[in-house]
């Protein structure tokens, strides 16, 4: 499988964790897919990469490149 390749700057969504929930907890039917948008501000080894929102707040974890997906306008 080929890795993601993201960079700084570039502007993702990334996957909503409630729509991976297990089947024994709820989820919401109407939930979207995705959220965001989010920019990435660095990259780490290994396809981590730092989020931040379009307002400058940075997201307190790394996410994985395989839960994000390139915002296209």
């Amino acid at each position: 499988m080929i890795p993601k390749a993201f960079e700084v700057g570039e502007i993702i969504f990334q996957e909503n964790i409630f729509n991976t929930i297990t089947k024994d907890e709820l989820k919401g039917k109407f939930e979207p897919n995705w959220v965001g948008p989010y920019i990435i501000i660095e990259v780490f080894d290994r396809g981590a990469h730092k989020l931040s929102t379009l307002d400058g707040k940075v997201l307190k974890n790394p996410i994985n490149a395989r839960h994000l997906k390139k915002y296209h306008i």
